[in-house]
């Protein structure tokens, strides 16, 4: 059953709360207080993540990093990037009582979650209901994804009490400033970009965009041969840098085609999703609020003003809050534009009504709980030994030692994490290694075994006369193993010299001399085996013959 969605309250926390976002390319922390109703940003740091983005494997390592180079401690309320997670909006019939509709979520989670929902953690948001039928937001995310980054966070010095997707919370951020209704929220991130169009108070349309700052990133990469990150460094130097992009015109010609396409990727996607919009009977969104760190796209905003024939502005969360004096303000500046999800989150400790989805896995929300009745067992234990009669004080010098050994393991354990974490590391990149060192032996292999292969066929064919070869196609396949397998597909032909006035000729000898050269082919080097012998004699005058080689694991090709 989904127990992740939470309930609307009028009880606010008055209590400071540090919230970590966790982007694919930079991660930002807030800690956030609040002072009369206002949010206020007690501190704020910002890290970008030094990794190969064409590696996402690498980024929880980065993340990793980041964190702890912040030098946090404490819990942390840690939202997840967008790409990260499934989202899916479904319709459910209306259902008063919240266990009941639990039930009708869950049944239609089964059919639209494209996991089993014991491989996934879950939740849900209704983001529509008109007293008939409901329109629930469906998140959910692999449950092995959500362990890692919680563990990534630990050994960064933190602990996560929630794990928020960052799907939702830029309408957090909307009804906090207290901007108009009927308008559009699109937060671009790297991979992944976010809409929410705003219908009303307590009613919104949410979908995710699978375009992001990374495509322009790509297309420099194909365009100049360079790695991602290089092709990164490049895009950031010549979009930051007006005289730049004056002085490289090929490169600046290549971003600006590749801003264009972006650009009219995310338009496509934007008419869309008014179009899906509308349909609902509602009208059409006049204003565009721009935010995420692609959101700074040089001529993105122009171009979609133009397109949507709309008011596109970029999101400033910065209005309605109060900045301590000991916030880095040119820090906070220049991450102003993508700070929408930290305040979003934020927002829900005075926001009477507010969305969110924790994703936290069942399991750690249950160690969690464990962990804060722990004290209250033991004292209950102790409280029970102090009743006893003498016989029994053993049993409570027992329970003492046992309290102090249980200490001990558990002030063990982030150690042995980390060194976990860190051979894991270790390993992944050592597997990486040998894998593009085997692919590059192959690679040096085949270049010299290709010469002496078609060397020995050659000799072959001139011992055998009359006898030659016509194609050859290579098959590379991998076994069940992981080997590579490779398979020569040749066809050819035999020239028949004794046919007689019938077309008749020797079968027998033909086919032995046939046989005859597979048999030098399969004593090469090089060949495994020789299988799939078919011959066609429609020509009388020519034999045609068709083999397959199985070439040698140890020799590529």
């Amino acid at each position: 059953m989904p127990y992740l969605q939470y309930p609307s309250s009028k009880k606010m926390s008055q209590k400071s709360k540090l919230i970590i976002n966790c982007g694919t390319t930079q991660v930002s922390a807030g800690l956030f207080s609040v002072s009369g109703g206002r949010l206020v940003l007690e501190s704020f740091d910002v890290r970008d993540l030094e990794y190969d983005f064409g590696m996402p494997e690498a980024w929880l390592s980065a993340l990793n990093a980041a964190l702890k180079s912040m030098r946090l401690s404490g819990k942390a309320n840690v939202i997840v990037p967008t790409a990260n997670i499934l989202t899916k909006t479904i319709t459910v019939p209306h259902v008063d009582d919240v266990a009941k509709r639990d039930e009708v979520v869950e049944f239609e989670a089964r059919k639209n979650i494209p996991y089993d929902l014991s491989e996934v953690t879950w939740g849900y948001q209704v983001i529509a209901d008109d007293g008939i039928e409901a329109e629930v937001l469906l998140v959910s995310m692999k449950t092995g994804v959500a362990d890692d980054i919680c563990l990534s966070v630990s050994m960064g010095g933190l602990s996560t009490a929630n794990l928020e997707p960052s799907s939702i919370l830029d309408y957090n951020a909307w009804k906090y400033c207290g901007l108009e209704d009927n308008v559009m929220i699109l937060n671009i991130g790297a991979k992944a970009s976010n809409l929410i169009i705003v219908r009303g108070d307590s009613d919104f349309f949410v979908r995710s965009v699978p375009i992001g700052g990374n495509a322009i990133t790509q297309s420099i990469s194909d365009n100049l041969g360079k790695s991602f990150m290089q092709a990164e460094s490049i895009k950031r130097k010549v979009l930051a840098d007006a005289a730049e992009m004056a002085s490289n015109d090929a490169v600046a010609e290549i971003i600006k085609n590749g801003v264009i396409t972006v650009s009219k990727r995310i338009s496509t996607e934007l008419k869309r999703s008014i179009l899906s919009y509308k349909r609902k009977g509602a009208a059409t969104p006049q204003k565009l609020y721009l935010t995420g760190r692609g959101a700074l796209t040089t001529g993105l905003a122009e171009y979609l003003c133009e397109e949507l024939k709309a008011d596109v502005q970029f999101l400033d969360v910065l209005s309605n809050l109060t900045v301590s004096p000991s916030v880095n303000g040119e820090k906070l500046k220049d991450a102003s534009v993508h700070l929408s999800e930290l305040v979003g989150e934020a927002a829900r400790m005075v926001l009477p009504s507010s969305v969110g989805i924790n994703l936290l896995p069942r399991h750690i929300v249950e160690e969690s709980a464990f962990k804060r009745k722990m004290p209250l067992l033991f004292l209950g234990a102790a409280l029970l030994a102090a009743a006893v009669v003498p016989p029994f004080i053993a049993l409570q010098e027992s329970i003492k030692f046992n309290d102090a050994k249980f200490r001990e393991f558990n002030s063990r354990i982030p150690a042995l994490e980390q060194d976990a974490v860190a051979l894991a590391e270790k390993r992944d990149a050592a597997n990486v290694l040998v894998d593009k060192i085997a692919d590059l032996d192959i690679l040096a292999k085949s270049k010299s075994n290709w010469i002496n292969l078609f060397a020995e066929f050659e000799k072959s064919l001139f011992e055998e006369k009359d006898v030659w070869l016509d194609d050859l196609k290579v098959i590379r396949t991998k076994t069940k193993d992981g080997k590579p397998d490779y398979r020569l597909q040749f066809s050819g032909r035999l020239l028949l010299k004794d046919v007689g006035d019938d077309n008749t000729y020797d079968a027998k000898a033909a086919l032995e001399k046939i046989k005859a050269l597979l048999s030098k082919f399969e004593k090469s080097s090089f060949i495994e085996k020789i299988d799939d012998i078919s011959t066609d004699n429609t020509n009388p005058r020519i034999l045609k013959f068709n083999f397959t080689s199985v070439v040698k694991s140890d020799k590529p090709i």
